[in-house]
């Protein structure tokens, strides 16, 4: 492990991923981030998250303007305190550009949905906590910035939680990327095409909507494929920034799944 004084103490039979996945190494967290985007159509330009086409938001995840706070709701009233779905959740952001990760317990309420205590700039995370018999969440749950009214993250029906590649990182720390992947999800038929790139927003604070391409490849199927691509050396985003995974398609009904593992280090 490394300690507090950043003295490397982990043997050297030892695996340091998994030394850092046990919480082991001062300073170091392993993420592997993912989503899934379940319909893009020929031509459009898509971001992976919960959202898109088939989940009545953008296509291109917006983030909120300024730090709001965010109502968190669902579509069904079986995801409330004491029903038969989702009953709590977490959630995981950054409530500025300069600060790490915050998280915070929310009690569904469909009769009265609950605003978040923290304000964030970005929302990356979503997960139930406890539910009850029928469905770990019955319903689509969506976290809303207040003001903005804009969609942050999004939980699909049955899935617990949100499915969207795309992290937000402050000022204070640095993401080594290690890998990013993605999969075509296709049911035979006529061959599919999507290009995916790996984007980066480095200025965060200033503007949301412009991303620079820090790599692309792309995916040619007749049915279910997968790819990645390892960097030997990983490749450095330093923060503050937003990552996320985006793809451009070639036929209709494209299900696409996407990620990226990564180290988040402290500075």
């Amino acid at each position: 492990a490394i300690n507090m004084a950043g003295i490397i103490t982990t043997p050297l039979d030892q695996d340091f991923h998994l030394e850092v996945a046990k919480g082991n190494v001062y300073g170091h967290r392993s993420i592997n981030k993912f989503g899934r985007n379940i319909d893009i159509d020929n031509n459009a330009v898509a971001d992976i998250w919960d959202g898109g086409h088939s989940g009545d938001e953008s296509l291109i995840w917006v983030a909120p303007t300024q730090a709001r706070p965010h109502t968190i709701a669902s579509d069904s009233g079986s995801d409330t305190s004491g029903g038969v779905g989702l009953r709590t959740l977490r959630v995981y952001g950054l409530t500025s550009w300069t600060s790490k990760e915050v998280t915070e317990d929310v009690t569904m309420d469909t009769g009265s949905p609950p605003v978040t205590t923290f304000s964030y700039v970005i929302i990356y995370r979503m997960h139930g906590l406890t539910w009850g018999a029928t469905n770990v969440n019955v319903g689509t749950v969506t976290a809303t910035a207040v003001t903005d009214g804009t969609v942050t993250a999004k939980i699909r029906p049955s899935m617990g939680q949100t499915q969207m590649a795309i992290f937000g990182i402050p000022s204070t720390q640095t993401a080594y990327v290690g890998r990013p992947y993605a999969n075509v999800n296709k049911a035979g038929g006529a061959t599919g095409e999507v290009d995916v790139s790996l984007l980066y927003n480095p200025i965060p604070e200033t503007q949301l909507t412009n991303f620079l391409t820090r790599h692309t490849f792309g995916l040619l199927t007749a049915g279910t494929s997968a790819f990645l691509i390892p960097y030997w050396v990983p490749k450095v985003f330093e923060g503050p920034g937003i990552l996320k995974i985006q793809v451009t398609s070639g036929k209709d009904n494209m299900d696409v799944s996407a990620g990226f593992d990564f180290m988040l280090v402290d500075n």
